[in-house]
């Protein structure tokens, strides 16, 4: 389901006049579409305007090459940085993945991308205008959307999230609002094993479709005027879909569920992957032998700031702040990641991808190693 958040970080800096706001505009606000138009019509928002009742998939191109990346010599030598030393070609892998693209889905990564996919149009199946004033979204109160009301413990998150700080206003928008406020919470703390009483000096809003509108496939489009300045950093505007068995913010759900994918049975998966291939026994109506989890899509995390690229914690990418994120975050992943804010290095990077002008593979989210707490074990888990 999608889900609209607004995430603080630990260098918050909020303006005096406290007006630090996301705001969903009354045209086109959001549209899943699919290859088979199913879905009830209680779904399509009646505001939405009849030529959005179809589309089609941008078409595939290959991006120029950036001008602006530097290629420097490994210090380590499993670490590469733009590419191998001296302008080498990398090595072709000879093991696990092909070079040649594949057709179809393919149960272990490849190094070159799947063909594009045919052309074909999509019919609209779900679509929110956000056009009636007054709508809030406290648990319970609208059909499409739930706003959280809870703390958020992860990401080292400075915020409360407030249901009351979601809503459409006057001109047709839906408002979500970051402000300076203290919210008294308790909560169990990981780390100390107990409940602990805490309180959070900003408040903001998650915004979640989960349990209420799934779909497994098509073309997601929105339009978000996003809050605060560019140059000033300390908010982390989002909108990104999760896998239905995982809910965000409740951490219990997801352990060992996201961002999992893989179908079969593998000796490290089935120590690491709740729901994994080599269950022999069906659980909750779900198929044995059929591994199952919560992949992430983050179609944009925007990370406002004034450091430039190749300066400070970005002096090894060629893009610094403010930065658009967007990924697909699954696992298991290729094993021998160089990890975080190193360059992979040969064969460790899906072959013949380049980057658009001021655009850049994000260094220091790729090949991250990902667990929860100290339950790992590299030998007999892969959390890549």
């Amino acid at each position: 389901p999608p889900l609209l958040r607004r995430k603080s970080i630990q260098e918050t800096i909020v303006e005096s006049k406290r007006d630090c706001t996301m705001r969903v505009p009354a045209s086109l606000f959001l549209v899943l579409l699919a290859l088979a138009s199913t879905a009830e019509g209680g779904w399509i928002d009646p505001d939405t305007p009849k030529e959005a009742y179809t589309t089609q998939a941008l078409p595939a191109t290959v991006p120029p090459q950036p001008h602006n990346t530097k290629t420097k010599k490994p210090q380590h030598h499993r670490h590469w940085y733009n590419g191998p030393p001296d302008g080498e070609p990398t090595p072709i892998p000879t093991d696990e993945p092909t070079m040649e693209p594949t057709s179809t889905p393919t149960d272990y990564p490849t190094v070159s991308p799947t063909q594009p996919p045919v052309e074909r149009t999509y019919d609209l199946v779900f679509s929110d205008e956000f056009n009636t004033p007054g709508r809030t979204f406290h648990d319970g109160e609208d059909p499409k959307w739930t706003a959280m009301e809870k703390n958020d413990y992860t990401n080292d998150a400075q915020h409360y999230y407030a249901a009351s700080n979601v809503y459409t206003n006057d001109e047709g928008e839906l408002v979500i609002k970051t402000e300076a406020a203290d919210t008294e919470i308790i909560g169990y703390s990981d780390v100390k094993k107990k409940k602990v009483r805490d309180t959070k000096h900003f408040r903001s809003a998650m915004l979640q479709g989960w349990n209420k509108f799934c779909f497994t496939g098509g073309i997601v489009e929105t339009e978000v005027i996003l809050p605060g300045k560019h140059n000033v950093g300390g908010l982390w505007p989002a909108f990104w879909l999760l896998g239905n068995l995982a809910r965000h913010t409740y951490v219990g759900s997801s352990e060992h569920i996201w961002p999992w994918a893989s179908r079969v049975c593998t000796p490290k998966a089935s120590t690491a992957q709740l729901i994994n291939g080599c269950q022999k026994v069906a659980h909750y109506g779900m198929e044995a032998g059929v591994g199952r989890g919560a992949p992430e899509i983050d179609i944009f995390e925007v990370q406002p700031g004034d450091t430039p690229g190749n300066h400070g914690k970005f002096m090894e990418s060629p893009v610094g702040q403010p930065f658009a994120s967007a990924s697909y975050q699954v696992a298991p992943g290729r094993p021998q990641r160089v990890g975080g804010g190193y360059w992979p290095g040969p064969g460790q990077w899906y072959d013949g991808l380049a980057g658009g002008n001021n655009s850049v593979l994000n260094i220091f989210f790729y090949g991250a190693y990902n667990h929860f707490l100290s339950d790992t074990d590299p030998a007999t888990q892969d959390y890549w």
